[in-house]
């Protein structure tokens, strides 16, 4: 399974043994930077579903300044060890997700996921004029305090992980740069179905 999981991963990670941790003797199938991206991923994905932050301008400039995060360090531009190399794929984790599950419908489900009828797109259509009306929902209390729980959990417990050296952990990291990796492919393709739902919207409009 290992095996399977380096050669999938290769595709998309460099995998130097170098900046590999090995957890219990075992090296893991992605790199310390790639560990953090995709770990980072699944808990800031997880922060998304149980908290579904609002876009206000102070979080977009956050969550761009972790994807800038990744420039220093991911072109050699300052001395790294590997916890600055996880840290950095952390914060380009949360930043990706952040952006991604910014364009996705704000009330977003599995019944979303199908091309609308006309009486469908009648109802989006009221609830867009009402959210417009009465402005947008008011954030949820104690979003910043979760947003910095989650934050923190994903930069400190990979690396503490990786450095345990028991088998144990290796699970549990591989299970996480796994469920990163399937969370940002599910999210791309819920982005680009709603792209194409859109444009066939555009091309081929319903009337209500």
């Amino acid at each position: 399974m290992l095996d399977f999981l380096r050669h999938v991963f290769g595709w998309v990670c460099g995998q130097n043994p170098a900046h590999t941790w090995s957890p219990g003797g075992e090296l893991l199938p992605v790199c310390q930077r790639c560990t953090g991206v995709y770990a980072g991923a699944f808990i800031a994905a997880l922060f998304h579903l149980a908290w579904r932050p609002a876009s206000a301008p102070r979080w977009l400039w956050l969550n761009g300044a972790f994807l800038l995060a990744m420039l220093p360090p991911g072109f050699h531009w300052v001395p790294q060890n590997p916890e600055l190399r996880c840290a950095s794929g952390i914060l380009f984790g949360f930043g990706l997700v952040a952006f991604l599950w910014l364009t996705l419908p704000g009330r977003a489900a599995i019944s979303d996921f199908a091309f609308p009828s006309p009486s469908a797109i009648s109802n989006e259509r009221a609830y867009r004029k009402s959210r417009i009306a009465n402005g947008p929902a008011p954030p949820r209390a104690g979003v910043s305090k979760a947003f910095a729980a989650s934050l923190l959990a994903a930069l400190v417990v990979p690396p503490l992980l990786a450095e345990n050296g028991k088998g144990v952990a290796a699970g549990i990291l591989i299970f996480a740069c796994v469920a990163g990796a399937l969370t940002l492919a599910a999210l791309l393709l819920a982005n680009l179905f709603f792209l194409l739902r859109w444009l066939a919207r555009r091309i081929f409009p319903l009337t209500a």
